[in-house]
């Protein structure tokens, strides 16, 4: 089965709740690919980056999707990995737009490379929905132009489907995403997760000006007393059993 025939049957036979359907509808709703290169070593992520900044991100951007997040790693994964996050304003953005980019020129001529110098090993892709109190990536304006910013890559794995949504409610309903907006963790973007590894799950991504202000605000949240209240709400125990957290660095070609 195709890509486009295996995401097309499964929205059509997922359950509603699978898209957060006990939240308040957006038309503004985004979907969100965030996708992870692998690459062989350091001297071959130049090429790739290079693929990147003069093909994929202006060919997004062509087919509205905007604005295109590229980062690397600083903590937490290895330095050979470059992820690529892309807003698609529709799911139909996300079944057409690769199709569409790749039959350029452009792109054709750069992934012309023979089998022993790839432009990267592998590639893993996850499909969100963005939450629907905060439904479009944003770009913090507070840390705009920040030479030593920072981006916090959050996954709060669950042990059901049911105990994941209920934590997607805590972040919309439950007020989390104002409490993080208010004690300075400045949101990119929160997205469910519909296909991709360690399900269910759901991912954000927060920005901070450097570390210090990182370490500074989150132990502001910590403290927080509407957090406090939240945490201790017994609707949202038991709603995450595991989390990864990465610190990357965005490119000089990123658009976050």
């Amino acid at each position: 089965m195709n890509r486009r025939k295996f995401v097309a049957a499964a929205t059509a036979a997922t359950p509603a709740a699978l898209f957060g359907a006990h939240h308040e509808a957006s038309d503004d709703a985004h979907y969100l690919e965030w996708i992870t290169f692998e690459v062989l070593n350091n001297a071959r992520r130049g090429a790739l980056e290079s693929f990147l900044k003069n093909v994929v991100v202006p060919g997004l951007n062509s087919h509205g999707c905007s604005p295109v997040g590229v980062f690397r790693p600083k903590h937490g994964e290895r330095g050979t990995k470059v992820f690529l996050l892309v807003p698609h304003k529709t799911i139909d953005s996300f079944l057409t737009t690769w199709d569409a980019l790749s039959q350029t020129a452009d792109y054709k001529k750069a992934t012309d490379t023979p089998m022993d110098a790839p432009l990267y090993d592998r590639m893993e892709s996850s499909l969100m929905k963005t939450f629907s109190h905060m439904p479009q990536v944003e770009v913090p304006t507070a840390i705009a132009g920040e030479s030593g910013r920072i981006f916090e890559f959050r996954i709060y794995e669950a042990h059901s489907r049911n105990k994941s949504d209920r934590k997607v409610e805590m972040f919309n309903e439950g007020g989390e995403i104002e409490i993080f907006r208010n004690v300075g963790l400045h949101p990119v973007f929160f997205g469910k997760t519909l296909a991709g590894p360690l399900m269910p799950n759901l991912i954000y991504m927060l920005g901070f000006k450097d570390m210090a202000e990182r370490d500074a605000n989150w132990k502001r949240f910590s403290a927080d007393p509407d957090w406090q209240k939240l945490r201790k709400d017994q609707r949202y125990a038991g709603t995450v059993s595991a989390i990864t957290d990465n610190i990357l660095v965005p490119t000089n070609y990123s658009q976050i």
